[in-house]
């Protein structure tokens, strides 16, 4: 919960103070502040996505809490269901949480496409829980998810626009981060907010991490619906 409710907005407010509030050429003649604040909604997605739904799932699978519901008659899938709409409503929260910091330091963008920002995040969001879940349903202890969960998040983070914009990262770097799910979730609401490109992209490759996510949950929970 802390990488969740706390990180990002800390981060936020120290990382977008500190390229300045004029448009620059490295950052697609955006303005700093607003390409950080935009783009660190999508943050908390990946924080409650890849380190707290991971840690949940794998902890029930470590205490036998799967095994018990499904004694009683509640699928897995039902519970993993269930983890994922908690997680989603917790990352609502934690965007407005980001939000909330924003208003009062740097302000928060108008949405120049609020519609398409909507989708990004509904995408966004999907499509990192599924992959969420798969982690969680793969790793046996809540401490390995916790580990694997912290590994896959702060190179993401770091290459998919929390960081250092694209215009500074190597070529290789840049390559990386094209093909990671949280570059094409940022990329996904900022683009519409800022007016910086159609989305279109970024939903197709979300929609390829979500069936791969999706396909890997399937998986995942039959085998522990056959292992119980």
């Amino acid at each position: 919960m802390v990488f969740a409710f706390v990180f990002p907005p800390i981060t936020m407010l120290i990382i977008a103070g500190s390229f300045g509030h004029q448009p620059d050429e490295e950052f697609a003649n955006l303005i700093p502040s607003e390409y950080y604040v935009a783009g660190y909604i999508g943050v908390p997605i990946a924080a409650i996505a890849l380190i707290a739904l991971p840690v949940s799932l794998a902890s029930y699978r470590e205490r036998d809490v799967l095994r018990r519901f499904a004694a009683f008659g509640v699928p897995t899938r039902s519970v993993v269901g269930a983890q994922a709409l908690v997680g989603a409503g917790l990352v609502v929260v934690a965007a407005l949480t980001v939000a909330a910091a924003a208003l009062p330091t740097y302000g928060i963008p108008a949405m120049a496409r609020p519609v398409e920002v909507v989708i990004g995040f509904a995408a966004a969001t999907g499509t990192l829980l599924a992959i969420g879940v798969a982690l969680g349903l793969a790793v046996k202890s809540a401490r390995g998810a916790q580990a694997i969960g912290l590994l896959a998040f702060f190179p993401m983070f770091l290459l998919s626009g929390g960081g250092p914009p694209a215009a500074v990262m190597s070529a290789p770097m840049r390559r990386v981060a094209d093909v990671l799910p949280l570059t094409h979730a940022i990329g996904a609401i900022r683009d519409p907010w800022l007016d910086d490109g159609a989305i279109g992209g970024h939903l197709v490759a979300l929609a390829v991490w979500l069936v791969v996510g999706l396909a890997g949950a399937a998986a995942l929970i039959r085998r522990t619906t056959n292992a119980t």
